[in-house]
């Protein structure tokens, strides 16, 4: 498929007035999906590849990015780089001939940088998942390895890829790219594994899984990405979400306990959310010391919308929100792993993976009580059980301070009085803010109602 010459643009094209050319003008003479099917089919090939690099040059793409749209079109009996080297005069000749929107008229046409504020219109939030994520934010899922945050991610990119609720939670459905990391095989079974337990034809929604990791700070593979999900844009719409699991495999060079470093992340992430109007869901890793915070720089914090602690207990998988920016945190949702049958391989064996299966709330972890909470709460009842009430009387009990402390000391530990008169303090005002607790002059009610968990058990 020689290129022989491309001096014959404007019978090819429609002509474009050098200072004046827009993607919209363009965009309006190609159909590229059909241009595109016409090219692998080898219909006129030269031809329709002329066509669709100068859309691409005349949307913005960079050579780079054009080469891997083109390498697409790679025909039988021919290499990519045979592609490049046929492509490559019909991107300078469409540069030559002024079809790649000029900079300046870019941003006088485009949305200004200040606005007024009177201006701007004012919405509620936009959910991708209702009171979970917000539309083009910036999230992220951190747990231990083997908290199951892989299998929340992915029943993430499941439902909103499908359209399927989340676990009784509205979705704002779109295609969904999910940037594997780690494990590609396995991510496929544990799709697979969802598809088939919520009876899903795959091949009807638009979610993409990649091949390997991209490099975020050193541009491994990003133009490459860029580059497919533009093509993917234009055949399903642009992305709803972009998952990146985990933030290890796809960080690139650098360190990402270096602010700089991270910070560099944070802006690349942030472009491609502004590039594609979509939001990036981020799978990280718990601190080596810290379990209770993601590791690394505490800039990405600083730059999430929201933010979920994956933890496993037993066999329970619980998501907590450690941060959600512009509302109010919802209540952590508890899970358990169920194995799914999904069918066979080549040779017979059977393969299986896990779902999520959502077992309802518990109670925020500001509302749990700490062990030496629930020993204030276990010496109140002590307390009240020596207090003779009517045998029909189902007033809750109340007990005057001197009586609950008086408890409390009996059954503390502390090597003397005033360590543990500093405990039953602490604990008295703890159980106070947390709701456990209500005081009129001196006389404290024990009200055990924080919703999800039993008052009867520590959780």
């Amino acid at each position: 498929m020689p290129l022989d010459s491309i001096e014959d643009w404007n019978r090819i094209l429609v002509t474009l007035n050098a200072q004046s050319v827009t993607q919209s003008t363009t965009e309006q003479t190609l159909n590229r999906r059909e241009a595109s099917e016409a090219a692998l089919s080898n219909e006129h090939w030269h031809k329709n590849m002329l066509r669709l690099t100068a859309s691409w040059v005349a949307k913005g793409n960079t050579d780079e990015e054009i080469h891997v749209l083109a390498a697409a079109h790679t025909l039988d009996g021919y290499t990519d780089n045979k592609t490049r080297a046929d492509v490559q005069p019909m991107i300078d000749g469409a540069r030559a001939k002024g079809f790649a929107p000029d900079a300046r008229q870019v941003q006088a046409n485009g949305t200004p940088f200040l606005e007024h504020v009177a201006n701007i219109e004012l919405t509620a939030p936009q959910y991708l998942i209702h009171g979970i994520m917000e539309q083009k934010s910036l999230g992220q899922m951190f747990g231990e390895p083997g908290s199951g945050k892989s299998f929340m991610a992915i029943d993430v990119a499941c439902s909103i890829s499908s359209g399927k609720d989340f676990h009784g939670r509205a979705v704002h459905a779109g295609p969904v790219i999910y940037i594997a990391g780690e494990g590609r095989r396995g991510v496929v079974r544990r799709i697979n594994a969802w598809a088939t337990a919520h009876s899903i034809d795959l091949s009807s929604i638009p979610l993409y899984v990649s091949r390997t990791a991209v490099g975020i700070n050193n541009g491994n593979n990003l133009s490459e990405l860029k580059a497919e999900i533009s093509s993917i844009a234009e055949q399903n719409g642009s992305p709803e979400l972009i998952i990146l699991d985990t933030l290890a495999r796809n960080f690139g060079d650098g360190d990402e306990n270096d602010t700089r470093d991270m910070t560099r992340f944070i802006a690349e992430v942030d472009r491609i959310n502004d590039e594609f109007e979509c939001a990036s869901l981020i799978v990280h890793h718990a601190g080596h010391g810290e379990k209770s915070r993601a590791r690394g720089s505490s800039a990405l914090k600083g730059a999430l919308d929201a933010e979920y602690k994956i933890t496993k207990q037993d066999e329970r998988i619980t998501m907590s929100c450690t941060k959600m920016k512009d509302d109010d945190e919802p209540e952590p949702m508890c899970f358990y792993l169920i194995t799914t049958e999904i069918g066979q391989d080549r040779t017979g064996a059977m393969i299986s993976s896990a779902v999520l299966e959502f077992r309802g709330t518990a109670a925020p972890e500001s509302a749990r009580l700490t062990k030496s909470q629930w020993f204030g709460v276990n010496a109140f009842r002590e307390a009240a059980e020596q207090i003779d009430k009517p045998l029909l009387d189902f007033n809750p009990v109340q007990l005057h301070l001197d009586e609950w402390r008086d408890a409390f000391y009996r059954r503390a530990t502390q090597p003397n009085p005033d360590s543990k008169r500093k405990a039953f303090d602490r604990v008295r005002k703890d159980l106070q803010e947390k709701g456990w607790l209500i005081v009129d002059n001196d006389v404290y009610t024990l009200t055990p109602r924080t919703p999800g968990q039993s008052p009867d058990k520590q959780d």
